[in-house]
């Protein structure tokens, strides 16, 4: 009788793991938390503290059929840890929260009359946040072992 219920408390986190949604370990064939290899493939946009955001040659600009633009690749100590993209209008908006819903489960939202939701995927968690007056649709990935190591305050 023990053993079954041990079985069974097993089973029940196993469907609620299952639940959330899936795990990612990369981002269009960039894997998080690996050291960046191809770096003739991508150019230097800006630095944002230790963060270094890269854009790549020959991107494609689609995301689960939705038209994107500004496509980032954020890197720590030369590891990738953000990759981030924007699409335009309510339209772009409803079917990537619908992706996300589907596949990642639901979304934390910290605020109700704001479109900001979180979605776990194992080490990485995603951002996808909607602005109504601007109509524009941005979604980030970070991984957070290394963003961590960055948030974390630098003792002296």
């Amino acid at each position: 009788m023990k053993r079954l219920f041990i079985c069974m408390a097993m089973l029940l986190l196993a469907t609620q793991a299952l639940a959330q949604g899936k795990i990612i370990l990369d981002y269009k064939g960039m894997a998080f938390g690996k050291e960046m290899t191809d770096s003739k493939y991508m150019m230097k946009a800006r630095e944002q503290g230790d963060l270094t955001f890269y854009t790549r040659y020959g991107e494609d600009h689609n995301f689960q059929g939705v038209p994107v633009k500004d496509q980032y690749y954020g890197y720590v100590g030369n590891k990738f840890c953000v990759a981030m993209f924007s699409a335009q209008g309510p339209s772009s908006y409803n079917a990537l929260k619908a992706y996300f819903d589907a596949n990642y489960g639901p979304a934390r939202q910290p605020k109700v009359n704001v479109k900001k939701f979180s979605y776990d995927a194992g080490d990485v968690e995603i951002q996808l946040e909607y602005d109504d007056n601007t109509k524009v649709a941005g979604v980030s990935y970070v991984y957070t072992p290394i963003m961590r190591q960055v948030m974390t305050p630098k003792k002296k």
